[in-house]
């Protein structure tokens, strides 16, 4: 259960992209839990992962929105992990 606020700052997937009302859903590579991201800390980090598709993953700090639910609060600017190649293959060999 996604209860319990979650280590900061997190790495985390990008599980469905941000909708017309603003939300998105990650999930955290550490724990498998889902958070729905629907508070930003500013433009700048609303926009950042807007830009970001299905499957990107971004290192960010969540904080709990009100009390009740699992909705979220996106703090501070979002940093874009690289996707990790699988063993023996690299990009333009």
């Amino acid at each position: 259960m996604s209860a319990n606020t979650p280590e900061s700052p997190g790495l985390y997937t990008i599980e469905k992209e941000m909708n017309a009302h603003g939300a998105v859903t990650v999930r955290s590579t550490a724990t498998n839990a889902t958070y729905h991201l629907v508070e930003y800390a500013d433009e700048s980090t609303r926009e950042s992962l807007s830009s970001l598709a299905s499957g990107e993953s971004v290192r960010i700090h969540l904080s709990r929105v009100g009390a009740r639910g699992n909705v979220w609060r996106a703090e501070g600017a979002p940093r874009a992990e690289s996707s990790v190649s699988p063993a023996g293959s690299a990009a333009g060999s």
